[in-house]
């Protein structure tokens, strides 16, 4: 492979990946204070204090994704679905596409929510 084809390809990787960045980082409506400096302190935060307990599973998944989206940031929300299904996969969990799904969509409320009730609002009428 010659050196311009490779050059060519690793600006159309670079040209990609910054897209993809930017996509996550898409900025949701009336952005609250963010809950906690460190990502993982944010997102246990935001889990701890404002997703209740004592709802079913995918409704939990929908709020955590967007709460998380809303109070830290969209990537850190996918990050948090994403590593709690493989702690799942590896511990003694159980990991399921549709809680991955169900934190997509919480993550899609938030950037339409102009506050958590709009979210929750929204999770309900997607179904979660």
């Amino acid at each position: 492979m010659s050196i311009r084809r490779l050059h060519s390809q690793l600006r159309a990787t670079i040209v990609a990946l910054t897209l993809l960045a930017l996509a996550a980082c898409a900025t949701v409506p009336n952005r609250p204070p963010r809950a906690a400096k460190s990502s993982y302190g944010c997102m246990q935060t935001v889990v701890k204090e404002r997703v209740p307990a004592n709802l079913p599973d995918k409704r939990q998944h929908c709020l955590a994704g967007g709460l998380i989206a809303r109070y830290c940031s969209g990537t850190e929300a996918y990050m948090a679905g994403a590593g709690k299904e493989l702690k799942d996969l590896f511990g003694s969990g159980d990991p399921e596409w549709a809680d991955w799904r169900a934190d997509r969509v919480g993550i899609a409320c938030a950037r339409s929510a102009n506050n958590d009730e709009e979210l929750a609002q929204c999770c309900e009428q997607r179904g979660y």
